[in-house]
């Protein structure tokens, strides 16, 4: 999944969407950590990709779009599908 987010706020739910698919949600210290708790997502990039200088210039609407990918690596529990309250 690739996603483009021209806003902070935007990028900011993408980020948290992003970060709890690729962390376990298994309590810190098991020694065997159980398949539905284990990572769904597999970031792809590390942090946001921001346009290059020469996008920014040629296409001055490119500054504020951070990219942020992730590959899905196993079919995601229902439970992990939930939002938190």
């Amino acid at each position: 999944m690739v996603v483009e987010s021209y806003h902070s706020l935007e990028d900011k739910l993408v980020k948290a969407a992003f970060a709890a698919g690729t962390t376990s949600s298994a309590p810190p210290g098991l020694p065997v950590v159980p398949e539905e708790h284990q990572p769904y997502l597999r970031a792809l990039t590390r942090g946001a990709e921001k346009a290059s200088a020469e996008e920014a210039e040629v296409n001055p609407r490119s500054k504020p779009v951070r990219l942020r990918a992730v590959e899905r690596i196993r079919v995601t529990p229902p439970s992990r599908l939930r939002r938190p309250a």
